[in-house]
């Protein structure tokens, strides 16, 4: 019993390290109509997904892009880049959050409860683009 204990520890806190070790190249901040914000920041780290077309042929995406999104409600998952007929979407690896860009908007949609489809969470406008600075760059006071 404390041997799966520990397994199923140690595959939580291996889960949860996508996010505390992201090194961000950029960040952004989105604002809805509501004056909610969304923050993203983007990375780079290989990644292999399979794309599936309609007709049911499987194929091998590549691709070194990731986000780490902070939803407004203080929700934070990482999500990679997968293939897309128009704008660039991320979807985490099971599925349950999309984050699609296209221009200078961007759509969140949560997995539904019944898995039926997805439940949009957020809708906004880029407001800020923000490059991140290096620690040993920052002005001292």
């Amino acid at each position: 019993m404390k041997r799966v204990f520990l397994t199923a520890l140690g595959l939580i806190l291996l889960a949860g390290c996508a996010t505390w070790t992201f090194a961000p190249i950029r960040s952004a901040r989105f604002v809805s109509e509501e004056g909610v914000y969304l923050n993203v920041d983007y990375g780079r780290e290989e990644h292999e997904s399979t794309f599936v077309a309609p007709n049911g042929l499987e194929l091998p995406f590549r691709t070194k892009l990731k986000v780490r999104v902070t939803a407004p409600d203080g929700r934070r998952f990482v999500a990679w880049q997968v293939m897309s007929p128009r704008g660039v979407l991320y979807m985490t690896d099971d599925k349950h959050w999309e984050y699609f860009e296209e221009g200078t908007g961007c759509v969140l949609a949560e997995r539904s409860d019944d898995g039926d489809g997805y439940e949009l969470r957020f809708q906004g406008v880029l407001c800020a683009n923000l490059k991140p600075v290096e620690e040993s760059k920052r002005p001292r006071r």
